[in-house]
């Protein structure tokens, strides 16, 4: 069984895929499988996967269901014991699964958050030691209760697969803001391991990043916080602070992009159901500035 399912999810990016697989296949470790999901692509998309015959496991989706399906599709047929969520735009860097693997064997994490390399236009080709001979990173309890800033991404995460199954993987109608409502689900499932120096994952800026889809996200983000109000993530009412101070970075995040974008009317709308989550949040960053944050640790390298 291998260590590392990395799987891919991929829609009409002929233009990119190739890069990403590229990216997984390079990875040294030799525990690994590598799952591409095509959600029914248009393009060349999969012509381009075809290429590569058994060097990777090819699920075609007979009709477009969105990523979330995709990535749930590709969990399916995972045999890894941890998942690795990469989007067919973004890259692994050189060294990812190495390094994911030093943080298994040394800390035995359900969860791993990963950090990001952002690039526009030519792919980067960083050196593990260019940040650095030795990894920071930080230990919780829970990912709940992390008290550093976190660019999260589906590109981002590294799970161990029985949590994701507990959980029920990606919520398929929360899209975009997928990541903050899985990062909500698994919030209470255990260890996680915030990785805050080297980054091991290269996020490919350009025009159809749907970090540039604000409404959506204003939409998405009303989602996550009627199922908070609602009662739908683990913890119970007794961690319900906890989890609306969690929630309300996001939400006060995507209050402020509305505002910029000139969408007043949503954005106040928006506030208007987030606010409280927002003051959650304003309370605990003041808390842990009072307190400190949870020391960093090192990792050789």
């Amino acid at each position: 069984m291998p260590q590392f399912s990395i799987i891919i999810a991929t829609y009409n990016q002929e233009n990119f895929i190739r890069d990403a697989v590229d990216s997984a296949l390079a990875q040294s470790c030799p525990g690994k499988e590598v799952i591409v999901v095509d959600d029914a692509s248009s393009d060349r998309t999969v012509q381009v996967l075809e290429e590569y015959g058994d060097k990777i496991r090819l699920l075609r989706m007979k009709t477009n269901q969105g990523a979330n399906r995709a990535r749930n599709a590709g969990a399916a047929i995972a045999t890894g014991d941890y998942l690795v969520s990469l989007d067919g735009d973004d890259l692994l860097l050189p060294g990812a699964l190495e390094a994911y693997q030093r943080i298994i064997d040394s800390k035995r994490p359900r969860i791993i958050l990963c950090r990001l390399l952002f690039f526009q236009g030519p792919i980067p080709s960083p050196k593990f030691a260019d940040f650095g001979q030795k990894m920071q990173i930080v230990e919780y309890d829970a990912l709940i209760r992390k008290d550093r800033p976190y660019r999260g991404s589906a590109s981002a995460i590294v799970v161990e697969r029985s949590v994701f199954e507990q959980v029920g993987g990606w919520t398929e109608k929360i899209w975009p803001s997928e990541i903050d409502d899985l990062t909500v689900k698994v919030g209470y499932s255990g260890r996680t391991v915030h990785i805050l120096s080297h980054p091991t994952t290269a996020y490919r800026i350009h025009a159809n990043n749907t970090v540039h889809q604000v409404s959506k996200f204003v939409d998405t983000m009303h989602m996550v916080i009627r199922k908070e109000k609602a009662g739908q993530y683990p913890g119970g009412p007794r961690f319900h602070f906890e989890r609306c101070a969690y929630i309300g970075g996001a939400v006060f995040f995507w209050f402020r992009r509305a505002l910029a974008a000139g969408l007043y009317r949503p954005a106040a709308k928006f506030f208007a159901d987030g606010w409280l989550m927002i003051l959650a949040a304003i309370v605990s960053k003041l808390a842990i500035r009072i307190k400190g944050r949870r020391p960093a640790e090192s990792i050789a390298l």
